[in-house]
């Protein structure tokens, strides 16, 4: 189930770009992102190009983990 939720969401990033309608998503940092894949489980990633979108997941996991 997280699995595909993480997929609907990189497509909707790739479809909209780094911040798709109808996701939580938050600025952590530089270029490090959070989206919120449910209630419980967050995604963390990266944009590592400008000049063409491309994201590097780097965390799919419980949220009580995803701050530390």
């Amino acid at each position: 189930m997280i699995q595909a939720l993480a997929e609907l969401a990189v497509t909707g990033m790739e479809e909209q770009g780094v911040n798709p309608v109808g996701w939580d998503t938050l600025k952590t940092g530089k270029d490090e992102y959070r989206l919120r894949l449910n209630y419980r489980y967050r995604m963390r990633y990266r944009i590592t190009s400008e000049h063409t979108l491309r994201i590097e997941v780097f965390y799919i996991g419980h949220r009580r983990e995803a701050y530390r």
